[in-house]
């Protein structure tokens, strides 16, 4: 069974460090199948390197109907959002890769409070993260 890895990070990443860049090697050379939400930046950068990489086990999560970011042109996973606004709505797509994920991995820029909350959303539910900071 391939081990599926929910993949996200801060909105404010503009770039990938070498440190990113060789994990999400490790994950295509590893075959993982890559859960990774529809934000602007981290998100966009993880996509594009999974694209330039040739990964095709992607699926691109989104709250809502709308997709925001879909650079591969991956499948897509819409999930229901409640009701929810702002900040609530667009964390039901990171709830619903929290808990179909084996393990994950995030980008995170050491202050941003939805990358926090996936972390924290991994830890509670006994889940492996691994977290690479950019400042």
């Amino acid at each position: 069974m391939t081990e599926k890895i929910f993949i996200g990070g801060s909105k404010t990443i503009r770039e990938l460090s070498p440190a990113m860049k060789s994990a999400l090697i490790r994950v295509h050379n590893e075959k993982m199948s890559v859960l990774v939400g529809d934000c602007f930046g981290a998100d966009r950068l993880i996509q594009e390197y999974l694209l330039k990489l040739c990964h095709k086990d992607v699926t691109v999560f989104a709250s809502g109907e709308r997709v925001r970011n879909n650079v591969g042109s991956f499948d897509v996973r819409h999930i229901e959002t409640g009701g929810k606004t702002g900040f609530e709505f667009y964390r039901q797509k990171d709830i619903a890769m929290a808990d179909e994920a084996d393990i994950a991995l995030m980008f995170w820029d050491g202050r941003t409070r939805g990358t926090l909350c996936n972390i924290r959303d991994m830890e509670e539910r006994g889940k492996l993260v691994g977290v690479i900071v950019r400042v």
